[in-house]
């Protein structure tokens, strides 16, 4: 499995463990039930779904990511730690057998380009319009328009 959806895994193993610790830490000694703080453990609960989301569609779509998962040998228990090794990174394989799925090649960084920044300025004048009045909004959207297709068209 991928280094990069392992760290995804860990990350939301980890968050729910601190989630849990906060919701129980959190708790005020008023005698009122909801006397627990909601929005951190909210906001850790996310961090779960959204850490499990990422390495769930990496494992569905990127068939890379998940050669051998589940060993087919073997007893049940030895099954499961085995595959509970293999999720959480804790075996480490031969060099041979190490494959990196989402390793990109070497033409990752794009050329330089000047649209990205003229297109965060139109937002940026946009948003002000919003505040400040139209006078800022019209040019804002001209130069969104000519930003996307500087961006689109020229890369």
């Amino acid at each position: 499995m991928a280094e990069e959806v392992r760290f995804f895994l860990r990350t939301a193993l980890y968050s729910a463990v601190i989630a849990v610790i906060y919701w129980f830490a959190s708790f005020e000694r008023d005698g009122v039930p909801t006397d627990y703080d909601w929005a951190g453990t909210t906001l850790l609960a996310f961090t779960v779904l959204a850490c499990g989301a990422v390495a769930g569609v990496a494992l569905l779509f990127v068939r890379g990511t998940r050669p051998d998962l589940a060993p087919r040998s073997g007893s049940l228990p030895a099954r499961v730690g085995e595959t509970i090794n293999r999720l959480v990174g804790l075996e480490h394989g031969s060099a041979e057998r190490d494959q990196h799925p989402l390793a990109g090649g070497p033409e990752l960084m794009p050329t330089s380009s000047p649209w990205p920044v003229v297109t965060a300025l139109a937002a940026t004048l946009i948003v002000l319009g919003l505040i400040y009045g139209p006078w800022l909004t019209v040019p804002g959207a001209v130069l969104v328009v000519i930003g996307v297709w500087g961006w689109l068209s020229h890369g």
